[in-house]
């Protein structure tokens, strides 16, 4: 029996749209336990569900806090969630809160993996090439990183590529600002040589940010800080294409019958694109399966989300790492 820990609280929509996930989840799976942290008045949909237990907590964690007012707060969901994962009593826990919460109570309470010099946030995303997902690591855990810090997120990536991408050999590349060798900052430069000395990966070189998601890279490592802008600006570009698009077909009659007939390929791209299967980012490098969901999941999205931390845990990724690091 898989035990997953929820987070419950401090997701925009609230715990009740969560708790559809739940009841969905555990009605697909007959194989799973879900301990659900929150305040129990908010949670009682969930009550007589089976293999959901329901824990309740006093405090929630807002979306901006210091790493002092966190541990301080001991009974709030996500630290006890968090909590559950280092004391055995769950082996994943799943997150729609506070992005710097989780990351400090994962950091502080669940430790790295021995040989992990730095736990990132990893995501795959949807490429040119249907079908094909490129992993890219760190999407925002921390602002900057040393060269053997991206050393690291290329292995981390690997391991994940092979784990849930079923890729025996993935491709690795380092994000930079060109292809050529000398481009980059000198970190980049750095961390180049490093990726390419490492035989255990199968590095390719640098590339830029408007080929990452070609559909021919299987792995792209970045810093944190541009990590970060690169994730919410491929958001916000799929965003504006939307309207733009949206706009153009709304022009005129004739624009409109154009969609009719074209609809059911721009049907087949919105949910190519759609961010809610993805489920959420691993937090990886930690002793546990950490996974951090949207902030506005819906019952859509935090069903993915559950859904990852489970085929993790089915994948012994902890393990997995483990092996590769020590």
């Amino acid at each position: 029996m898989i035990k997953l820990a929820l987070d419950m609280m401090g997701s925009d929509l609230g715990p009740e749209e969560l708790s559809k996930s739940v009841i969905r989840f555990v009605h697909e799976k007959k194989d799973v336990t879900l301990l659900c942290f929150g305040q129990k008045d908010k949670l009682t949909n969930l009550e007589g569900v089976e293999r959901v237990e329901i824990i309740d907590c006093e405090q929630v964690v807002p979306m901006e806090i210091s790493s002092l007012h966190l541990l301080r707060m001991k009974n709030s969901s996500l630290m006890k969630a968090v909590k559950a994962v280092k004391d055995g009593d769950a082996e994943g826990v799943v997150c729609a809160g506070s992005s710097s919460g989780l990351i400090t109570a994962a950091t502080l309470i669940l430790k790295n993996i021995e040989g992990v010099e730095r736990a990132g946030f990893c995501t795959p995303f949807v490429t040119a090439k249907a079908g094909h997902q490129t992993v890219i690591l760190d999407v925002g855990a921390s602002n900057e990183n040393t060269p053997t810090e991206l050393l690291g997120f290329g292995k981390l990536g690997s391991i994940y590529a092979k784990d849930l991408l079923d890729i025996k050999n993935p491709s690795v590349y380092l994000l930079s600002n060109g292809t050529e060798e000398g481009k980059g900052t000198q970190e980049i430069k750095d961390a180049f040589k490093l990726l390419e000395e490492e035989k255990s990966l199968n590095f390719k070189g640098n590339c830029e940010g408007r080929d990452a998601l070609d559909g021919d890279k299987d792995v792209v490592v970045t810093s944190g800080f541009p990590g970060n802008i690169f994730l919410k600006s491929v958001e916000g570009t799929a965003s504006l294409m939307n309207g733009y698009i949206k706009k153009a077909f709304k022009k005129n009659i004739w624009s409109k019958l154009g969609y009719l007939l074209a609809r059911g390929g721009f049907k087949e791209m919105k949910e190519n694109l759609d961010y809610r299967k993805i489920g959420g980012a691993i937090f990886m490098g930690v002793n546990g399966i950490v996974v951090k969901a949207h902030g506005s999941s819906d019952e859509e999205a935090f069903y993915n989300a559950i859904d990852l931390s489970y085929r993790l845990v089915e994948h012994k990724f902890v393990e997995d790492i483990r092996r590769e690091f020590n």
